[in-house]
């Protein structure tokens, strides 16, 4: 609460090297939370929609030359990432790699690291058709495929 009791937001953590209620505490914004707390309440949990790719983080994908964008390191067999024709890194040989494709843009917004990547997946929802600008073997290429789900529920 702000000085005149309005909600800004919700503790979720703190920091505290002596165990005491005292230190560096963290919390949810309240504009995140009215984004969240409709499918909370209904579903018991929050599903974001993802690409489906594990990636390398872009200090690491820069000492590999990747100067921009987002190294993917694995597509998962049968995901909609892998039908839609995505590739991840591969290993050639003792310490050689072919590099995966590099994510440069999603419906045309420019992506230079993960952080872009996550802002503009926030913007969308699960099973929503999306255009990924890529980088192959240094040719630009677009890629069609629908997001997929953060979350499977087990019935």
């Amino acid at each position: 609460l702000d000085s005149s009791g309005r909600l800004i937001g919700m503790n979720t953590s703190i920091y505290s090297p002596s165990g005491a209620s005292a230190g560096i505490g963290f919390a949810i914004p309240v504009d995140t939370m009215n984004q969240i707390v409709d499918e909370l309440i209904r579903n018991g949990r929050i599903v974001r929609p993802i690409i489906g790719i594990s990636y390398l983080e872009s200090v690491q994908a820069q000492a590999l030359g990747v100067k921009s964008g987002v190294l993917v390191l694995d597509v998962p067999q049968g995901s909609r990432a892998a039908k839609a024709g995505l590739r991840g890194t591969s290993r050639t040989g003792f310490n050689t790699f072919e590099l995966g494709d590099v994510i440069t843009s999603l419906d045309g917004e420019k992506i230079s690291k993960e952080a872009d990547l996550f802002r503009i997946l926030e913007k969308k929802k699960v099973d929503q058709p999306i255009t990924l600008g890529i980088l192959r073997d240094d040719q630009p290429m677009s890629i069609n495929l629908k997001l997929s789900s953060s979350s499977k529920r087990a019935d």
